[in-house]
């Protein structure tokens, strides 16, 4: 089951998703050892961790990197994110 497969499957059950946000690797592993259903990419947390506000100021390779890396490293979870980062994610 690919991990879109697994992320639908979780969305479509009753209750609550428990999907904190990770702005960078580390979050990410602590959200994948904490044992949470799935992990979010949040885009402010994201330009916060690299000392910008959320005003669109990034170029897209500084987020992307880190969504991708964030990604690996949590990798036997499903992700989501905020449009913007999958945007970023897509043009890396």
């Amino acid at each position: 089951m690919t991990q879109a497969s697994r992320l639908g499957t979780l969305l479509r059950r009753d209750g609550m998703v428990v999907a904190p946000g990770a702005y960078d690797c580390i979050t990410a592993r602590l959200i994948e050892q904490a044992g949470c259903a799935a992990v979010y990419m949040t885009g402010a947390g994201t330009a916060a961790s690299l000392g910008y506000p959320d005003f669109g100021l990034l170029t897209m390779s500084a987020p992307a990197a880190k969504a991708a890396l964030a990604r690996a490293i949590a990798s036997s979870k499903p992700a989501t994110a905020r449009a913007s980062v999958r945007a970023m994610i897509a043009k890396s």
